[in-house]
């Protein structure tokens, strides 16, 4: 059952990156959109990725300390 469960997520998190990429590259690609409005939109992206792996890095540490002290 866990299999599944990590199978379904990968491919919900593949299927995000997948829209999330195509929705990016036509936003580079589209030539009316300001300098500025790029490099702020790449800063919250690059933020919000950086808070979600150390998020992630924090879970895993905190998982694996828990199992160890069982």
């Amino acid at each position: 059952m866990r299999f599944i469960r990590i199978f379904g997520l990968s491919l919900f998190v593949g299927g995000i990156l997948l829209f999330a990429g195509f929705g990016l590259y036509k936003f580079f690609e589209a030539k009316d959109v300001p300098l500025v409005i790029r490099i702020g939109s790449v800063g919250i992206i690059l933020g919000i990725v950086l808070i979600l792996v150390s998020l992630i890095k924090e879970r895993i540490k905190e998982s694996s300390k828990d199992q160890l002290g069982d």
